[in-house]
């Protein structure tokens, strides 16, 4: 992905990624030695969002780009759209693509009847310096790949990122944890916004402790001890689909379109994926009508075939997790043939020998 964005002309080739060969799945079975029960040979590249945004701004121009501002209405008719907004008269476009994240406004005033759906459980997020990480076993296994540590209800991920962004980091690397699991019952009342880092309160945090002390390595217990709440974030898992990626002369791209769980790995690379996408089937097809047929055609099937996935996968690693404890290589590969059903780019492509 990172060649075909960088050779397409979408992406600056001096953005900084760390190179990983491998992903690692570590089992904790509870109150006995973890264990890496798996070394998935997975070559891939990790960046922070920061970074990759940055580097995606620089090829578009300022003249095009208009910061902060909030859209309260589209009206389409046969002949344009006009987009009203919070600061300034309404203006008339020709077509309007809507790529405004999983809470699209684009989204919710095309299909208002669409809803983001909650999966009941949340990913804890955190970024720190790699210093923070003291464990040995899990510094050796993060600088050869991803690791994944999978525990009853839930599991945690961890890989490294080049750093460059909040102020993190210095002349080292950065890393990117998170632990999946449910939150406190009171949690999902607080609707469908994630909680930002310096926003997390004394009690999302603490229950995060306490379920790092239940479940994982005293590794991971220093770790998320090290990184504070100030660098924390509480996303709430949704996923979503709709009927159609295009109403009219409004197109949707990336999470404004399908919203998918994280553990499909899709995040920014489904909505890069719709761009070029988007860009390859407007240089096919002279009309308007039809490039928006193709490209709703082509790319909400991709888009729901990954929620989909998504769905499995949280199933089978946070909602009805196995019996680690007595889980075999064997046994575990069999768990992903499983889960998987079909396969997916972004996480499993090959299976290798534990």
């Amino acid at each position: 992905m990172q060649y075909e964005l960088v050779s397409g002309g979408y992406l600056q080739d001096n953005v900084p990624f760390v190179s990983n060969v491998e992903r690692n799945w570590v089992v904790e079975p509870g109150g006995g030695e973890s264990r890496l029960i798996w070394r998935q040979h997975l070559p891939a590249a990790f960046t922070n969002w920061g970074l990759l945004w940055q580097g995606v701004r620089a090829g578009v121009p300022d003249g095009v780009y208009r910061a902060g501002v909030t859209v309260t209405d589209v009206r389409a008719g046969d002949d344009g759209v006009e987009i009203a907004f919070a600061d300034g008269p309404p203006e008339r476009f020709d077509l309007v693509i809507g790529a405004d994240g999983y809470q699209s406004r684009l989204r919710r005033l095309v299909h208002p009847r669409s809803r983001l759906s909650y999966a009941g459980y949340v990913l804890w997020r955190g970024t720190c310096e790699e210093h923070l990480l003291t464990d040995p076993v899990l510094r050796e296994l993060t600088h050869r790949g991803a690791v994944t540590t999978c525990f009853d209800g839930g599991h945690a991920i961890l890989y490294r990122i080049p750093a460059g962004h909040g102020g993190l980091g210095g002349d080292g690397g950065l890393l990117n944890w998170g632990v999946y699991g449910r939150p406190p019952e009171w949690f999902a009342l607080r609707g469908e916004a994630w909680v930002p880092p310096g926003r997390v309160d004394g009690d999302l945090a603490g229950h995060l402790v306490r379920l790092v002390d239940e479940r994982l390595s005293e590794g991971w217990r220093r770790l998320v001890r090290g990184t504070g709440a100030p660098r924390l974030a509480v996303q709430p898992i949704f996923d979503l689909t709709v009927p159609s990626y295009v109403s009219g002369r409004v197109l949707l791209m990336g999470d404004a379109g399908t919203v998918a769980r994280p553990h499909t790995g899709a995040g920014a690379v489904k909505a890069l994926r719709d761009a070029i996408a988007l860009g390859r089937i407007a240089g096919e097809h002279d009309d308007w009508r039809r490039v928006f047929a193709v490209y709703d055609a082509e790319r909400r099937a991709e888009g729901n075939a990954t929620v989909d996935l998504g769905r499995r996968l949280g199933h089978a690693q946070v909602e009805q997790t196995p019996d680690w404890a007595g889980m075999t290589t064997a046994a575990f590969q069999e768990w992903v043939r499983d889960t998987v059903a079909g396969g997916s780019r972004y996480l499993y492509t090959e299976l290798g020998d534990g």
